[in-house]
């Protein structure tokens, strides 16, 4: 069976990028983006239950980011 548009079998890669020279880089796991999606976007790491920062994403191998970078930065704001 063929998959629908934005699904993958491998998982996207999720990093929150350090605030200060003081604070680490933290991997914070695999996650798929909402179906439909290819990318990560402020909202979406929202939901996923992440605070402001910035974050680190990398699509997995032979996903569909021929478009975009593999890597992509998501900036989730203070409210």
């Amino acid at each position: 069976m063929t998959k629908g548009l934005g699904e993958t079998q491998a998982a996207y890669k999720i990093w929150k990028n350090s605030s200060s020279s003081e604070e680490s880089v933290s991997f914070l796991g695999d996650y798929h983006p909402p179906k439909g999606q290819f990318f990560f976007t402020a909202k979406d790491l929202r939901a996923l239950g992440f605070g402001p920062g910035e974050y680190t994403v990398l699509a997995p191998e032979g996903s569909r980011h021929e478009i975009f970078s593999k890597w992509q930065t998501v900036t989730v704001p203070n409210d």
